[in-house]
């Protein structure tokens, strides 16, 4: 399936749907702000109870980098937007989009912790 419709609602709304088992992966791709989109996954699966098991799904996440060292700079953004001090991303570069800016793809496992976290908790840190 393919939509195309607000981040954090299409997150909201699949993740609360009966669908839910069968989502194995996620493409964000609109890459000058998709990583501001992450948090939405927090608490995904809050109301699941923690002992049955779901697949957990594949994140491809797109962005720019204009760093020195482009994949150290999406990884730690990524890690800081999801919340988590470590976060398995396998990183590639898709192409120069000009002088020193990379297009990067991100692939990473939702860590159980992101979708199992307590959304309200999360927002209350960063006041």
């Amino acid at each position: 399936m393919v939509f195309n419709m607000d981040g954090r609602r299409f997150i909201d709304a699949m993740f609360k749907s009966e669908k839910a088992h069968s989502i194995t992966q996620v493409v964000m791709n609109l890459p000058n702000n998709a990583v501001e989109y992450l948090d939405a996954f927090r608490g995904i699966w809050a109301d699941r109870p923690k002992t049955v098991e779901f697949n957990l799904p594949l994140i491809h996440l797109y962005g720019f980098s204009k760093a020195e060292d482009p994949e150290f700079d999406f990884h730690e953004r990524i890690r800081i937007a999801l919340r988590e001090v470590a976060v398995d991303v396998q990183m590639r570069r898709v192409r120069l989009v000009a002088p020193g800016k990379w297009m990067l793809c991100a692939t990473f496992r939702l860590p159980l912790s992101v979708a199992h976290g307590n959304m309200r908790d999360w927002k209350e840190e960063l006041i």
